[in-house]
């Protein structure tokens, strides 16, 4: 292994595009914004079809999601294999799938992992999934929770939301930066500072700014707006909305809340994201 992989993994809309495309405007420096559908530091990830065709020398139709996922340790030690570290988006747990590993370790160097409180994670899956809120709050309670195999991405396996936060952070030996999503909205410069320290950049406040004004909300749904985004799941979906933290009291119920607290209370706990009441402070 020459680079290895630094892991940007985090459960489905958690802001992992967000911290992606900051990363992108980070590296490239530009006096204009990246483009998203030009994003050439942290690719599609490892859910990338290409990938898997290439080395299968297959089309995506003609495997079954087995053969996909014992081609993922072919995959994952090709992107392991450049001179330099590979940084790669994953929604995967850190688990086991089918008797092989979802993550290997052997390729892996380390990783940032963004979480986000449930109750928003939960209404931007349905959306994003267009599936009611309700079926979106099961999805996420069930440990068997998947995506499929589309045109744009290989299946990759989620579980619960609870499992999949600590998956990623019970590990001693990889030890990712945590990153809050409702603290890189509320103190950017601070926690996307952090990143950059991660990396090992320069700490260039003006860069770091840069990066941030460049990758906001205004800037990439603009740019979806004008010419759309090509990791979009339909064609018809809006992938930039608002990201407002707390969107989810309009939308979920108190037996729902209940449910996700049930499921979730232990690490909601740890995060943060309940009080010593267990109300939710987000």
């Amino acid at each position: 292994m020459a680079g290895g992989i630094l892991w940007l993994a985090s459960y489905p809309k958690s802001g992992n595009t967000w911290v992606r495309i900051f990363i992108e405007n980070l590296f490239r420096n530009a006096h204009a914004p990246a483009s998203i559908n030009d994003l050439t530091v942290v690719g599609f990830g490892d859910a990338h079809i290409p990938t898997y065709e290439r080395l299968a020398m297959r089309r995506i139709g003609e495997m079954t999601d087995s053969e996909l996922h014992a081609l993922r340790e072919s995959v994952q030690r090709d992107l392991a294999n450049r001179d330099e570290t590979s940084i790669v988006k994953t929604h995967n747990i850190l688990d086991v799938h089918e008797g092989r590993p979802l993550i290997y370790p052997q390729y892996t160097m380390g990783g940032i992992y963004i979480v986000r409180n449930v109750f928003d994670v939960t209404v931007s899956i349905a959306r994003h999934y267009n599936i009611s809120v309700s079926d979106a709050v099961e999805a996420i309670c069930a440990p068997g929770f998947r995506t499929p195999t589309t045109a744009a991405a290989v299946f990759q396996v989620l579980g619960r939301w609870c499992d999949h936060y600590r998956s990623w952070t019970a590990l001693p030996q990889l030890s990712p930066l945590v990153l809050r999503y409702e603290d890189l909205r509320s103190k950017p410069f601070k926690t996307f500072g952090k990143v950059v320290k991660f990396l090992k950049l320069p700490a260039d406040a003006e860069r770091i700014k840069r990066a941030i004004r460049f990758s906001n909300f205004d800037e990439v749904s603009s740019q979806e707006r004008a010419a759309g985004f090509k990791e979009r799941v339909r064609e018809d979906q809006v992938f930039f909305h608002s990201g407002r933290v707390g969107a989810w009291r309009d939308h979920l119920t108190d037996d729902l809340i209940g449910r996700l607290i049930d499921a979730h209370g232990e690490v909601l706990r740890e995060l943060g994201y309940l009080d010593k009441q267990g109300r939710p402070t987000v």
